[in-house]
């Protein structure tokens, strides 16, 4: 007798600790995203593409001939994407998935960068290229990510203050 209320104990014991877990235990939402390297409305082949999260490497890789990059992101983390090629500025793309939605769903964003050659801005101060050229967010409203526009329009602002330096030097 004793031995069956012993047993009856522990497994009930272990389906309380089991519902417990499956409680505590919350998977994480995804965001599945991808883009492309473009350089003057082509694809880019050979685009060295970085993923940093939470400022380390977690992945990389180099585009093929459809210019094309893909990863699966995480909640709750901060990453990086950092895009390289030969001839052209470094660009970087801010994402974070702090304050995502639904926990377990699947979100999706895709989006384009398109390089700016180097000679583009020889002699002028580029220091501001060492920064995000677009930053992505969650946006709890719309239930999705969205290009920040207001830091978008800051950065086009700097580009174009660039060229102006640009065309300047050339007179």
């Amino acid at each position: 007798m004793k031995q069956i209320v012993r047993t009856s104990l522990f497994f009930t014991a272990l389906i309380l600790l089991s519902a417990f877990s499956n409680m505590m235990s919350v998977n994480p939402s995804v965001l599945d995203t991808s883009g492309y390297i473009l350089e003057d409305d082509k694809k880019v082949e050979g685009a060295i593409v970085k993923l940093y999260q939470d400022n380390l490497i977690v992945d990389k890789l180099s585009t093929k001939k459809n210019g094309k990059f893909r990863f699966i992101l995480f909640s709750n983390s901060e990453y990086m994407i950092e895009i390289n090629k030969t001839g052209c500025v470094q660009e970087r793309v801010y994402l974070s998935t702090k304050n995502a939605g639904d926990l377990a769903d699947k979100y999706y964003f895709e989006f384009v960068v398109d390089l700016i050659k180097s000679k583009e801005f020889e002699g002028v101060d580029v220091s501001n290229l060492d920064f995000p050229t677009a930053v992505i967010n969650y946006d709890a409203d719309a239930d999705e990510y969205v290009h920040d526009k207001m830091y978008s329009k800051s950065v086009r602002a700097d580009l174009r203050r660039m060229k102006a330096e640009k065309d300047a030097l050339k007179k």
